[in-house]
């Protein structure tokens, strides 16, 4: 068999078989790229709201628990304290509450996990233990083989020695600037 035969066929075979991986990484890329723009993990939802709490020196559980509960019903409070400022600091799971007394408003911040997209950026992290760190280091090397081995596919004007020669340069100067220009 011809060695270019065995490349197209290793090629395409390998490519298929990392296609989905590919897309994964491409996708959770982008909202890792974006993290200082948003939250790529949790969606962090603000709300505002109201209440008729007057300003004291202690507050009973179940009297913050109903304020809080009163803003969204799905929250789980697990304890409360009053700031220097006579602010109410409420703690929930996955969230907080900051009650202002004198004023009569509040604030929730809750943290809503992205559900596929979480889970996409935990396996481009490679924080799902060593398992996946191997087959995440087998999918790069066959990525790898499958853009090396694309070079050497086409023949002609349209293959390495000409055409593919240009873009391939190119490809390389990109990422060159920029390392050039913000390092």
């Amino acid at each position: 068999m011809k060695i270019r035969k065995l490349l197209r066929i290793l090629h395409r075979d390998l490519g298929y078989f990392i296609v989905a991986m590919t897309i994964v990484y491409a996708v959770s890329g982008i909202y890792l790229n974006h993290r200082h723009d948003f939250n790529p993990d949790y969606k962090i939802t603000i709300t505002d709201f109201t209440h008729d709490l007057q300003p004291q020196q202690s507050y009973a559980d179940d009297e913050i628990q109903q304020i809080v509960e009163s803003v969204r019903s799905d929250v789980v409070y697990k304890k409360h304290y009053i700031d220097k400022d006579g602010d109410i600091k409420v703690f929930i799971a996955n969230g907080e509450v900051i009650i202002f007394p004198g004023s009569g408003e509040g604030r929730m911040r809750y943290l809503q996990r992205r559900p596929l997209v979480f889970s996409m950026n935990k396996l481009h992290r490679a924080t799902l233990g060593t398992a996946w760190k191997w087959v995440s280091d087998i999918m790069a090397v066959i990525l790898l083989f499958v853009a090396v081995s694309g070079l050497f596919l086409l023949k002609g004007k349209r293959g390495l020695r000409r055409w593919g020669w240009w873009l391939t340069v190119a490809g390389f100067i990109v990422p060159l600037i920029f390392v050039i220009l913000y390092l």
